[in-house]
């Protein structure tokens, strides 16, 4: 279908299993149960039938339009990068979870170092089409020590945003543990908040993950 984006208000877009043909039947028996008398077709309600798709259509879309950033690595591989500090039972969360849903956790600590230092180490294995961070309070700092906060180490936020540049904004996901402190210049990216359990939030990165182009079930 051609549109007039001009006459365009809302876009919505929903994927599923039988067509608007097949689900007719059944939208009119729905009607009749719950004695709503409607003279539009029920093919019109399909919309609201199935999974919602919307940002994953509108996202593919934007990235067939921009051109390739230099050194973005193409969404072909299962590797998804998981950038963390010293929370070792949330790693282990995460890890299992990225597992669980058939993709590979790279973590800096597993890989071979090979010789190469710390920064060479990291932009090495973070060719991927999406990053985790996980943000935990690991340290404090402020403008004095009258004014503390829980912060994550700031190695942790450096690489958050290197990711963010080198990946774009919608393919590095945070997750944030407890009231630390964000980064000012860092709002509208996409953050999770989690409590003990990182995989309380599965369906959420599930749904971020299928956003940057991953194929999970």
């Amino acid at each position: 279908m051609v549109a007039n984006p001009v006459r365009i208000e809302q876009v919505r877009f929903n994927e599923t299993q039988q067509s608007s043909h097949d689900l007719a039947p059944f939208i009119n028996a729905r009607r009749r149960s719950q004695n709503i008398v409607s003279y539009s077709p029920p093919e019109w309600e399909v919309i609201w039938e199935g999974e919602d798709i919307t940002r994953t259509i509108l996202d593919e879309a934007q990235v067939r339009k921009a051109p390739d950033a230099e050194g973005q690595f193409k969404k072909t591989s299962d590797r998804v990068f998981i950038v963390h500090g010293h929370d070792e039972q949330a790693v282990d969360q995460t890890e299992l979870l990225i597992r669980r849903f058939g993709l590979t956790p790279i973590i800096l600590r597993d890989a071979p170092s090979e010789g190469r230092t710390v920064i060479e180490k990291f932009e090495a294995h973070s060719q991927v089409g999406c990053a985790i961070v996980v943000l935990t309070p690991d340290d404090v700092g402020g403008v004095d020590d009258k004014h503390l906060s829980p912060r994550s180490r700031q190695n942790v936020i450096w690489e958050w945003g290197y990711l963010v540049s080198k990946l774009g904004r919608s393919n590095v996901i945070c997750l944030y543990k407890g009231g630390i402190e964000m980064p000012s210049d860092l709002d509208g990216l996409v953050t999770i908040h989690v409590s003990e359990d990182i995989r309380e939030k599965a369906e959420e990165i599930r749904r971020e993950l299928r956003a940057a182009g991953y194929q999970i079930q």
